[in-house]
């Protein structure tokens, strides 16, 4: 059998020879055997996760860059010149002129602080993707304001755990949204048109859910009790929380025509998790018949074996007895577990919340501003 280099994967496919670190063969375009760990500690959806990525739109020609690599026309990664397909989304290359490796890249311009800009964010980086290296955007036309200093920031968390650009958090408010807001993730097809709003109040940041379709998710940092419809975020499931009713509790045994139904016993049972699925529907139901329920990836009561991003102990849902009530833990999971905010909720410094297909880390200062 022929050897392969320890910095090599072969593709499954075609035999080819690919850098390890790849995840898609650069020869065909198959899916790698090897892929990367995850990197622990790192949060990622999303978010929301994540759902599937929405069909792509339209987009112009993929150029040359600079250091003689092409541009995926589908992700926008950067691809070294003679592979056939990008080793990001396993898209195939085009055959693009290659750029000499001396050739100026331009800077990000400095954002003014006041008035504050409306920021576009079409051209921004997208957890969908690992973080390719792209062109600064270009900024919306400023709008007055009247607004503050800046007092915090949201920072783009993208696939890999690595830091995107950083957004301020300035003024009173900022709104943001795939249309309207002071941020404007357009490509985010996840997005309400004006989607949350962070707001200061007496010193501190706090968030709001403008009614969206897709709700705003905030990692945990300690358990916290369930509610009835609940959304939590697990990897990439979406569980919604149920409690059964009294009535349901008490169904005895089954007859028909005179006859006991034979079946599995039954097992008390108190609430359930019902998957929520991309197409709008419940598509598996686990219902919670133990004092303590545990979610993964590899071990333990419901196990989601085909999610890289859930942990192989990811949560637990336990029964609290005196309070009658159930709570969700985190189990030091790497990528955390969300619950979706039903309420404003006051951010901490740390904070990683969930807006569609965008992960953000709050970065606020240590003493609260008023």
């Amino acid at each position: 059998e022929e050897d392969v280099p320890a910095d090599k994967t072969k593709c499954g496919q075609c035999g080819s020879l690919s850098p390890k670190t790849y995840r898609f063969c650069i020869s065909c375009g198959a899916v790698l055997k090897s892929k990367p760990e995850l990197p622990r500690g790192r949060p990622t959806g999303g978010e929301p996760a994540k759902p599937p990525p929405p069909p792509p739109s339209k987009k112009p020609p993929p150029k040359a860059s600079a250091g003689g690599r092409v541009a995926c026309a589908e992700c926008d990664g950067l691809c070294e010149a003679g592979e056939a397909f990008c080793k990001y989304c396993g898209a195939p290359l085009p055959k693009a002129p290659v750029v000499a490796a001396e050739e100026p890249v331009a800077k990000k311009p400095k954002l003014p602080s006041r008035p504050r800009p409306k920021v576009d964010l079409e051209q921004s980086d997208a957890l969908t993707l690992e973080k390719p290296a792209r062109s600064a955007a270009k900024p919306a036309a400023a709008r007055p304001s009247g607004k503050g200093d800046i007092s915090g920031k949201l920072v783009v968390i993208v696939e890999d755990g690595s830091e995107g650009r950083a957004l301020d958090l300035s003024g009173r408010q900022v709104d943001i949204g795939s249309v309207e807001g002071d941020i404007v993730l357009a490509e985010d097809r996840y997005l309400s048109p004006r989607h949350a709003r962070f707001f200061r109040q007496d010193g501190h940041w706090y968030l709001r859910d403008l009614e969206s379709v897709n709700g705003v998710y905030r990692r945990l940092r300690k358990p916290v009790p369930l509610r009835h419809g609940d959304l939590v975020l697990l990897g990439l499931e979406v569980l919604e929380f149920q409690l059964v009713d009294h009535a349901e509790r008490g169904l005895g045994h089954a007859i028909q025509h005179g006859v006991l139904v034979f079946g599995s016993p039954a097992a008390t049972r108190r609430a359930r998790l019902c998957q929520r699925t991309v197409e709008g529907v419940i598509r598996d139901v686990y219902h919670l018949v133990a004092d303590e329920t545990t979610v993964g990836r590899e071990t333990g009561d419901i196990v989601f074996t085909s999610d890289p991003f859930m942990s192989r102990r990811h949560a637990a849902i336990q029964w609290d007895e005196d309070a009658q009530e159930y709570v969700l833990a985190d189990l030091n999971s790497s990528n955390g577990t969300y619950v979706a905010i039903r309420d404003d909720v006051r951010l901490e410094n740390g904070d990683f919340v969930r807006l569609g297909q965008h992960l953000f880390r709050v970065d606020l200062p240590q003493k609260p501003q008023r």
